[in-house]
């Protein structure tokens, strides 16, 4: 049998303005409810992905260091269906166990935050043997979010925790369980109330996040309390059997940046967490938080590590009680220095297995790869091309326009897309370019299209344009595409992303593909626009950078030319922050 213990890590540093190393975030980018688990010598961790597809991405590490994207769980409609889900809809809150040969990852699915549909957020789990291929999902009883199966090593039993409300009516949250038949998803025992946590038990109270493991003999439930903002914390309690009584911690909340004394920590939003233990008997818990910037975060919630140390009374405390700072060594673990730079040639058909994704589970194909030998009057370095397949949809649309996305992992970093040769016959209306993106409500774009303003060139009927989509407000500006006798028929886009703005600019590439000159820059906006959703909606996801092409409410047709990327290129620097969030205060 397989030795399993829940167990998993994610180092990678950046400097600090003093010029210490520092491990948090552990997965930079946002990675949300981190779920580990550790087989053997190697080590797994599930994180949310929304309405990302593929779902859940399982990363993978033989060190707890050096951690790479292992594949994507949810990965066939079959498993995962977002036709119009909106914006954090989706995917939420992964967990990982093993029972009797039997991987299981539990998830939720939210598909709409409609109240007049009342689609509740379902629960279900698949399962595999090594991994890699999973089964198609198993549908449990009740509705609610959050789900673990947890198997009992000592009775054989298998128990669904979760978040659900207590009836129709009162709609009170808190964590429920029923012994559950992993087979049907059905309950085959009682279905009862196991511990409510330790605020007041209001509609506005939010216990969720369950995570039950067996220590010394002694079961534990760890879950998260005081929703996913300031408040957010993470509380313990014990029992001698997994149906309870449950013993609160008296040192409760046993991790909580949030504090009215802390309040402009850098760190911030702490919860959701998954107690570890090494095989050297160390102990961590991995846990989601915030880093703050001038007040807000615009790479979302990041996948962060803390020590724990079981005291002589059997409880845990984290951080030797102390608030976690970014500035801080987590003890026992290695740090790791970022990558300065990384390139994506597009030499492989295998997009997700790079961290790309498409919005929502694919309705006809909205891009290929190339060989770039296939594609005429185009040679350079790069290997492969994408070639996007535009449809009436933007990015804008709650739906799945041809696009692709990767997450934004510095605070410091730039992202640029070199294209491929514009087609002299780009439909009228048609666009293509790159973006800043939160959501089909917040995105910030450059792009090659037709010029709106018949003015801007009376040479050339096409521009380089940007476009500040922005809570339903939108800042549009225009450039002459001009591309010197010296260079292609194609731009490199870029953006420019830093802990306070946003930067979006182009340049023409030589026709060896080398820069021609320096970036122009077109317009900038603050880092704060990529962290807020507008009022009445949510956004638990994080900013990402997008390939996208549109026909803009018209199909593409055969004959407009191929459009596509070439070469996108990430390039890192130093993120010099500090333990407190001082423009912030």
């Amino acid at each position: 049998m397989l030795a399993l213990l829940l167990s998993a890590c994610l180092a990678s540093t950046f400097v600090l303005a003093d010029g210490q190393l520092a491990q948090n975030p552990i997965i930079p980018g946002w990675n949300p409810d981190p779920a580990p688990i550790r087989v053997n010598d190697t080590y797994y961790l599930a994180t949310s992905s929304f309405e990302f597809f593929p779902g859940v991405p399982l990363y993978t590490s033989k060190d707890l260091v050096n951690w790479e994207l292992f594949t994507n769980v949810l990965s066939r409609p079959e498993q995962l269906q977002l036709y119009g889900t909106p914006t954090t809809g989706g995917a939420w809150a992964p967990s990982l166990s093993y029972s009797s040969g039997t991987f299981y990852l539990t998830s939720m699915t939210r598909w709409t935050y409609d109240p007049v549909a009342h689609v509740w957020p379902r629960v279900s789990w698949v399962t595999s043997t090594d991994l890699i291929t999973w089964s198609d999902p198993i549908w449990g009883e009740p509705w609610g979010i959050d789900p673990q199966i947890f198997s009992d090593p000592v009775t054989g039993k298998n128990y669904l925790n979760l978040m659900a409300p207590n009836n129709n009516e009162d709609r009170l949250w808190g964590i429920w369980q029923c012994e559950v038949d992993v087979a049907s998803g059905l309950c085959i025992g009682e279905y009862r109330s196991l511990w409510n946590g330790t605020l007041p038990v209001t509609p506005d109270a939010r216990p969720e996040g369950p995570k039950m493991f067996l220590k010394n003999g002694t079961y534990h439930l760890l879950i998260a309390e005081g929703g996913t903002d300031l408040l957010h914390r993470a509380s313990i309690a014990r029992s001698q059997s997994p149906e309870g009584p449950w013993e609160s911690a008296p040192n409760n909340p046993i991790l909580y940046n949030g504090a009215p004394d802390n309040g402009n920590l850098t760190i911030q939003s702490t919860g959701h967490g998954t107690m570890i233990d090494t095989p050297d008997g160390d102990w961590y818990i991995v846990y989601l938080a915030r880093r703050n910037v001038n007040g807000s975060s615009p790479l979302g919630r990041e996948t962060f590590i803390s020590n724990v140390e079981w005291q002589d009374n059997g409880w845990p405390v984290i951080n030797y009680g102390r608030p976690v700072l970014l500035s801080e060594p987590v003890e026992g673990l290695p740090t790791k220095i970022r990558p300065s730079s990384k390139t994506y040639d597009f030499s492989t058909t295998d997009l997700a297995a790079q961290g790309w994704y498409t919005l929502r589970t694919l309705y006809t194909p909205i891009y290929s790869v190339a060989r770039m030998s296939d594609l005429t009057a185009y040679s350079p370095s790069s290997s492969g091309a994408l070639l996007l397949h535009p449809n009436v949809f933007t990015l804008s649309d709650r739906d799945v326009p041809a696009a692709i996305l990767r997450k934004q992992t510095s605070l410091n970093m730039s992202f640029t897309a070199t294209t491929l040769p514009i087609p002299e016959n780009l439909p009228r209306g048609a666009a293509l370019g790159i973006s800043a993106y939160l959501s089909e409500l917040v995105h910030h774009d450059i792009g090659i299209g037709y010029c709106r303003n018949t003015t801007t060139n009376a040479s050339s009927s096409m521009c380089v344009y940007t476009c500040l989509a922005r809570n339903g407000t939108e800042e549009y500006n225009e450039h002459p595409f001009e591309p010197p006798a010296t260079a292609m028929r194609s731009v490199d886009l870029v953006i420019r992303a830093e802990p306070l703005q946003y930067k979006l600019g182009f340049r023409y590439p030589d026709v060896d593909g080398q820069n021609s000159g320096d970036i122009k820059w077109l317009t900038e906006f603050p880092s704060s626009w990529m962290a807020w959703a507008p009022e009445g909606w949510f956004v638990f996801s994080g900013a990402m950078f997008a390939l996208f092409a549109s026909s803009q409410g018209r199909p593409w047709g055969a004959g407009s030319g191929d459009v596509g990327f070439s070469t996108v290129e990430e390039e890192f620097y130093e993120e010099r922050l500090g333990d407190y969030d001082e423009d912030g205060r």
